[in-house]
């Protein structure tokens, strides 16, 4: 079992909340971040710039979950649509907690590079389909999108319910974030059965060894790790991906593993990178970040 330790790395140049990354000229074809939220701004020229990165034609950048670009039918998600279709180069996304499911499902699956995918903008943004392990530039990458919202301790209300006006003055008054179901929480942000049976199948065809892992939240061992960091024990809760994850941790042979979720850019230690805002490399392992050491146990 892997320990998470703290590594001697660089510190990076901060810029307007953005981390900086110099890479000596190198040039690397797949990118990877996180967290999006529906704000895109760190794919426009702009954004690069204030990443230290310049994303070339044709080259691929991954979003590690909450993309949000699907979450409402409206003129903002058409502007979104076209302006995305005007990129150079192509967005890949695995599913967060906080995406609309129901609109995801209203796009066909297909299959593209070694997996199931389905095209929200033709060759321009792609979602990454659970469970899949693609072949991108010579790089083996098994996708697996979703989490647990923590954002619901003031509940999941129905609009459909009779009593939901109720629900809702109750919620406001709690102080505490609650969210709608199928306009702000979708009840297939977390896994079925078929999806977990479909990613071992898939990863026993390719001999349980990839490149890189993709996904929204980590395993059980690398959230204790966070709650060790945070100082806040018991802070996240295990659930049935976490666990499926932590099996993987064990069983999976992979270079390194990229997840968002947390809202963080932290590299937990020389195999587990968590981002947020920042644009890196994959080849770089990430971004580089100086931690306490206490903060990460060793569980060996």
């Amino acid at each position: 079992m892997p320990a998470f330790l703290d590594i001697k790395v660089q510190m990076p140049v901060l810029y307007s909340s953005y981390y900086i990354f110099m890479w000596g000229g190198e040039e690397f074809m797949v990118y990877v971040t996180g967290d999006c939220h529906g704000d895109f701004r760190r794919f426009s020229k702009k954004g690069q710039k204030n990443s230290g990165i310049k994303i070339a034609d044709d080259d691929y950048i991954i979003v590690c979950g909450d993309f949000a670009l699907l979450w409402a039918k409206n003129r903002e998600l058409e502007y979104n649509l076209r302006w995305f279709s005007q990129l150079p180069y192509t967005v890949l996304w695995v599913q967060g907690n906080h995406e609309n499911y129901n609109m995801i499902e209203g796009y066909p699956l297909e299959e593209w590079h070694g997996g199931k995918v389905r095209h929200i903008v033709r060759d321009k943004v792609i979602l990454l389909e659970r469970g899949q392990v693609f072949t991108i530039e010579d790089k083996t990458f098994f996708t697996f999108g979703g989490a647990s919202s923590h954002d619901i301790s003031g509940g999941i209300l129905d609009r459909g319910s009779p009593a939901y006006k109720a629900d809702y003055r109750r919620a406001k008054r709690s102080g505490k974030p609650f969210r709608i179901l199928n306009e702000s929480w979708w009840e297939h942000e977390l896994s079925d059965e078929a999806e977990f049976e479909e990613g071992s199948r898939n990863l026993a065809r390719a001999g349980y060894k990839v490149d890189y892992v993709i996904s929204h939240c980590g395993s059980n061992r690398l959230q204790k790790a966070l709650e060790c960091y945070y100082m806040s024990p018991g802070w996240f809760g295990q659930d049935i991906l976490t666990n499926y994850f932590e099996e993987l941790e064990d069983k999976l042979q992979y270079k390194h593993w990229f997840c968002g979720h947390y809202h963080e850019d932290l590299r937990m230690d020389s195999r587990h990178t968590i981002l947020y805002h920042s644009v890196a490399p994959v080849e770089s392992g990430g971004v580089y970040i100086r931690v306490n050491k206490a903060g990460f146990p060793n569980q060996g």
